[in-house]
């Protein structure tokens, strides 16, 4: 995994793409940057609403064909931890491990019941995992998401 630093100023950016995302849908503003081993942003990608590619496999999909050879190199920064579930889209996680990304570092681990454990899908797959980079920014982005996710878990309960 990449020192700290650079891995929060990938973070920084992240929050800053997640931002272009809408913040009226049921979906969370995510962003996602993939980092060389200096870290350097080889390609990044954030969530443009219900229905379209998370993040990360927006981020992926930006790739070029020599980083999608050499992906073990890579380290994800994501806003939110890949989620582990298929919706309408697929679980971010497989979509990671499936790349062959060496490293993914997140702020916010997933509250939700279905979508939460894409840290230890990730680890069981021989990824590095980090949670909790710029964790207090991204709960600052996300808190109204978060404050609906925990109100509707607690609803249910």
């Amino acid at each position: 995994m990449l020192e700290s630093g650079l891995v929060e100023d990938g973070m920084r950016r992240g929050l800053a793409i997640a931002r272009r995302g809408p913040s009226t849908t049921p979906n969370p503003q995510v962003g996602c940057v993939l980092l060389d081993r200096e870290g350097r942003i080889v390609a990044e990608g954030w969530h443009r609403g219900a229905g379209t590619p998370h993040a990360e496999v927006d981020a992926l999909a930006r790739l070029s064909a020599d980083w999608r050879a050499r992906a073990g190199e890579l380290t994800a920064v994501v806003t939110l931890e890949p989620c582990n579930h298929t919706g309408r889209t697929g679980p971010c996680a497989a979509a990671l491990v499936d790349a062959g990304v060496g490293a993914v570092a997140y702020a916010l681990s997933d509250p939700g019941d279905a979508s939460s454990g894409g840290a230890e899908t990730l680890r069981a797959a021989g990824v590095e995992v980090r949670g909790g980079v710029l964790a207090d920014e991204a709960r600052e982005l996300l808190g109204p998401w978060l404050a609906a996710q925990l109100g509707a878990a607690q609803a249910a309960a």
